[in-house]
Formats: structure tokens, sequence, C-alpha cells
């Protein structure tokens, strides 16, 4: 199972929508990137105090508390989208990479999934080519089970080799390989080894535009790039 069906590769995916063009993770720039080009925007959520799924990057707002610590009314009052709401707002056709925030450490760290299982139910019934993804292996493996025909990727970190990320993904049963732009030797023999496990590979966060042309000869399936417009452009 893999998301992109049969769009042209690599796909480009407005990295928060189009942040230069508009406020991050909000309607307004998600409709930037897909004016831009972009076939598929990435976004993040976390839950409120009262369980309504937000769309927000950090795990605190701006005045130092955490997410989870405040209802979504007033998260709202502040500029923070509920998840729902930005479905509803998306334009038809585009695709959406809906990462789950799930990290230990962070303040609204949940062992038992909670915001997966929130998530899977909004997800369950959306009409638009979707995925989810996370770098908490555990929290991939919780998608695969809430929503299994919902393509699942793991996200690393580049301080994490090609190959062992690779292994870690298809361990976990992650349909998407999706490896920092630094990662150590993300080349030819590595995005081929993640296809041969019959995985999809999404690079995040690719906004050098030779760099790009370099992961696009290398035969990745998808760039995350805050620079949508740019991209398009780059790849032609």
């Amino acid at each position: 199972m893999q998301p992109f069906g049969d769009l042209p590769r690599p796909v480009v995916m407005g990295h928060r929508g189009a942040p230069g063009e508009a406020p991050e993770n909000t309607p307004a720039a998600f409709a930037a990137a897909a004016a831009a080009g972009a076939a598929w925007v990435e976004l993040d959520t976390r839950a409120s105090a009262d369980g309504v799924v937000v769309v927000h990057h950090d795990a605190w707002i701006a005045d130092g508390r955490a997410v989870r610590d405040v209802a979504a009314d007033a998260l709202q009052a502040m500029g923070v989208w509920t998840f729902a709401d930005v479905l509803d707002r998306l334009p038809d056709g585009l695709g959406v990479d809906v990462e789950l925030k799930n990290l230990p450490g962070e303040p609204d760290y949940d062992a038992d999934e909670g915001l997966t299982v929130l998530v899977a139910a909004l997800l369950r019934d959306c009409r638009r080519p979707v995925m989810t993804s996370s770098f908490n292996p555990a929290t991939v493996q919780a998608s695969r089970e809430q929503l299994p025909d919902v393509p699942a990727g793991l996200l690393t970190t580049a301080g994490l080799r090609t190959m062992a990320g690779v292994a870690i993904a298809h361990e976990v049963g992650a349909q998407v390989y999706c490896p920092h732009v630094e990662t150590p030797e993300l080349d030819v023999a590595a995005v081929e080894a993640a296809h041969a496990a019959g995985m999809t590979v999404l690079v995040w966060t690719v906004d050098d535009l030779d760099g790009a042309a370099l992961l696009a000869g290398a035969g990745v399936d998808a760039l995350c790039t805050n620079d949508p417009r740019g991209l398009v452009r780059a790849l032609g």
C-alpha cells in the first residue's frame, strides 16, 4: 500500500502548507501550497485539553502553556485550527500527510495512543488521499491497527543512517519510509532497498533545489518542502 497513486514522481508535498506564503498549519497555507502546484500537504496534530484534535506543530503555545492543557475553543481564539475544520477546508483532491505528535518527553505524550484513536475517528470517512506519519514507532503501529487502509509512515532524523531507518520502518509495518533530507547515504541503493521492502520513500524537509534534483534522480517518491512553489518549478 502506497499513498501517491499514479502521480508523477517525485510528488511535491507542502510542509505545513506553504509557510512562506501564509501562516503554517492553516487552511490558507494549505490552499497556497495547492495553488503552487503541490499535490499533497503535511500537517501536525495534537490533542487539546478537552480531547479535540488540533493542528499545531509545537507541544507548547506562545504563552508557554502545553497544548494539552488548553481547551480547543481557547486555542481557536489564538489562531489554532481544529483538524476537523482543516479537513473541511482543504482544496478538493489535495492529499494530506497527518503527522501524529506523540513523543516521550513532551507534555502530551500518551503511551495509550489516545491521539491516534481521535485522529482515526476523523479519517475513517475521509474522501481524499491520506496517510499518517510519526517519529514514534509505537504510534506508527497503532495507526496501522486503527486505520488498516491508510498508509502509515515512520519519520526518522538525520542521526539514523538510511539502511537502519529502512529496517526499522519495515519492522514496525510502515508503508512509507520518511528520512530527513540530511540522512547519510540517502542514495539510489537506499531507495531501492526501501522499495524492495514494499515501502514508498518520502524525504523531508527539502528546500535546496539542487538537492531536490539529486533526490529525484535517486528515485524517491515524494519530497516534503517549505517552498512548494519553488520545488514545483525546479522539477518542471
